[in-house]
Parts: structure tokens; sequence; C-alpha cells
């Protein structure tokens, strides 16, 4: 009578490699940045060949196509703007606020709003473009 020999099979061991896979993962997903607009609002920006990046924390005033005036993602009459404007920065020292206006809205409409937040007392009005 013949043994019969047991034959290891051939494997590979994958816990290894999934760990790898599993760290290269964590490491993209912590490294990578996510570039977002400031608003979710649809607006095309003119583009501009000079400009400096939007410093974080600042207040930003949206006027979409249509001429409507957002504070974030609210939507605000002018009376409105001026007033939260005004209490935001109350004792802001930057006094900066960041004017992103669709470039379809007509200037005057983008004057009146500019003039509307130098009144609620910004001592800067940066206009957003797109480089």
């Amino acid at each position: 009578m013949r043994r019969r020999r047991l034959r290891a099979s051939p494997a590979i061991n994958l816990a290894p490699f999934v760990d790898i896979v599993l760290l290269l993962v964590i490491f993209f997903m912590v490294s990578s940045t996510f570039i977002t607009p400031e608003s979710g609002l649809p607006i095309e920006l003119p583009s501009a060949k000079t400009g400096v990046e939007e410093p974080a924390g600042v207040p930003t005033v949206v006027v979409d196509a249509k001429g409507r005036v957002f504070l974030g993602n609210h939507q605000l009459s002018d009376a409105a703007l001026f007033a939260r404007l005004e209490a935001r920065l109350a004792g802001d020292r930057r006094g900066l606020v960041i004017l992103r206006a669709d470039q379809r809205v007509p200037h005057g409409r983008v004057v009146e709003i500019m003039d509307l937040i130098r009144a609620a007392g910004a001592k800067k009005v940066a206009i957003a473009v797109l480089p």
C-alpha cells in the first residue's frame, strides 16, 4: 500500500496586500484637498490675469445673474444684507468683504451692492474673479 502525500497548494497571502492598500487609501484621503466653491450658487465669475487667493473666514456676498443677492446661501433683500453685514463687520479690524458677482450682472447693480457693502462698514471690497 502506497501512502499518498498531501501536497500543500501554493497560495498567496493577501493580508499584507490589503493592509498596504488600506494605508494608501487613508493616506490619499487625508493628504488630498477638495476644491469647493465658496457658495453653492451657480454663477459665472469674470476672468482676470491678476488676482490673489481669497482669505478664509471673510464674509462673501454673491450676486447671481438675475441680480439677486445672497450672503452665504441665504437670499436677502438689500436692506437685510445691509443689516447683516453691519452686525458682522462691527468690531472686525480687517473690514474685508468679498463680492462674487456673476459676469452677466449689469455694472450698475454691482456698483449698488458695492456701495451698500461700504455703507455697512466694510473698509475693503474685493471682487472675486477666475484666474
